[in-house]
């Protein structure tokens, strides 16, 4: 089986053009969507292909074997071992889009998706983001009283600034939380 053309790529497409032209088909014809008749089948196919071409090694063993339309075999000694190679991803593969099928789609999409870094790759910028805006207005407040000659009182703001960074921070991230939390909620319920 060519596992480019089930995605609709050829040979030399990247990982992520491999990536999306997946999730694209499996939106597509994942049985629980999918009005077709034969979904469940090409869904199998679907993510067979990927299971294979997303995982360098196995890509690369079966782009040494003869199904793949890439140029190129492996050498004879190595042939029988990367058919019998590929023939096991297939069958894993097979076994897992199997158990995706019998998902519901927004079951399978969260699964196989959501990375841990999509999920705390917001809050860990949401985090930053403010000890940003204090180390900012940190700086404004020193270049504003060094600009103007402000008396040395005034040196205590940037001193309760940072005395309020912690638990002002620790506010503003658990508020943060429990938004990126709810979207996260209603974008899978959607």
């Amino acid at each position: 089986m060519d596992y480019y053309a089930v995605l609709e790529l050829t040979h030399d497409a990247d990982a992520e053009a491999i990536r999306q032209a997946y999730r694209r088909l499996a939106k597509r014809y994942h049985p629980d969507v999918s009005k077709e008749p034969d979904a469940h089948r090409l869904f199998i196919r679907i993510t067979e292909a990927y299971e294979i071409l997303s995982d360098p090694i196995k890509r690369n063993r079966y782009d040494l074997t003869g199904s793949s339309p890439r140029p190129g075999t492996a050498a004879p000694h190595r042939q029988k071992s990367y058919e019998r190679d590929v023939r096991n991803y297939q069958s894993r593969a097979r076994e897992r889009a199997e158990r995706f099928s019998r998902m519901r789609y927004e079951q399978f999409d969260h699964a196989y998706f959501d990375t841990a870094m999509g999920y705390a790759g917001p809050k860990m910028l949401g985090c930053l983001g403010i000890g940003i805006i204090y180390v900012a207005l940190i700086a404004i407040v020193l270049v504003t009283i060094e600009t103007y000659a402000l008396p040395e009182w005034t040196y205590g703001f940037p001193i309760a600034l940072l005395l309020s960074m912690v638990p002002v921070s620790s506010w503003i991230s658990t508020h943060f939380d429990l938004w990126h939390n709810e979207r996260q909620r209603r974008r899978r319920s959607t």
